[in-house]
């Protein structure tokens, strides 16, 4: 439960925590779901009338979609697919994160990228296979070496675990003890706007280089996003009409 002390650090009375996903078999994916359901209830503080709220979504749909805008605050759920690739839709964010891995070896230009960004980071995979929580690893490597900073223990559910390492029970645990973590991050002083721009800034640099066809924001922000895709659509309806008026 957060005092009036910790609540009043933020300044909002509402804050968004996103939860990303990356899915081959869907149980990343219900694991993720199941997250983002409790996140309200477990995190607001209606004493207060500070609400937390959550989404979840594709890891690759928070670049596309998102536009890799990143909260202070977010929870990463993956697995493994084949020998250590990434499952279905987490191509691109493991793209991303395979580059920043192979540019720390250098110069280490991405080291504060994510400064300001905190996550939570629950892996799955089968230990039958040599590669099995590769990619978990590769994507928790990746996002320090940028600056973000993880909390609680990367999870680990391994799919042919047995007994209390049964993979649903490993998943249930660390949900269960995530909470305390999270909460803890909500308690602190957030980053400033200016820091977290700066995060985006740089993230939309990084998609731009790396992926040809990443679409930045609009300027103007969401609604200018909105009106891009509105007013084309608006317009052929029009047009539409007026075919049909003249000749019918």
């Amino acid at each position: 439960k957060f005092n009036n002390a910790a609540a009043a650090i933020n300044d909002e009375e509402e804050e968004e925590i996103l939860v990303l996903y990356g899915s081959q078999t869907g149980n990343s994916e219900q694991a993720a779901k199941q997250v983002a359901d409790e996140i309200p209830s477990r995190l607001s503080a209606s004493d207060d009338g500070f609400d937390v709220t959550a989404r979840h979504m594709q890891l690759d749909d928070f670049i596309e979609i998102e536009r890799a805008r990143w909260p202070r605050l977010v929870v990463v759920v993956t697995s493994s697919y084949g020998v250590g690739q990434a499952p279905l839709g987490c191509y691109k964010f493991r793209e991303m994160c395979d580059f920043i891995n192979e540019n720390e070896e250098g110069e280490k230009q991405y080291s504060k990228l994510f400064d300001g960004v905190t996550y939570a980071m629950l892996g799955l995979g089968d230990s039958k296979y040599t590669t099995f929580f590769r990619n978990p690893t590769v994507i928790d490597s990746a996002l320090t070496a940028a600056g973000a900073r993880r909390v609680g223990p990367l999870g680990k559910a391994d799919a042919s675990g047995e007994g209390e390492d049964e993979q649903g029970k490993v998943i249930s645990r660390w949900i269960d003890g995530i909470w305390k973590e999270l909460r803890a991050v909500l308690r602190s002083e957030p980053p400033t706007d200016e820091k977290m721009e700066k995060v985006h800034g740089g993230m939309v640099e990084l998609c731009g280089k790396i992926f040809e066809d990443f679409q930045p924001p609009a300027e103007g922000g969401m609604l200018s996003a909105v009106l891009m895709i509105c007013v084309p659509v608006g317009i052929a309806a029009i047009i539409a009409a007026l075919k049909g008026t003249l000749f019918t």
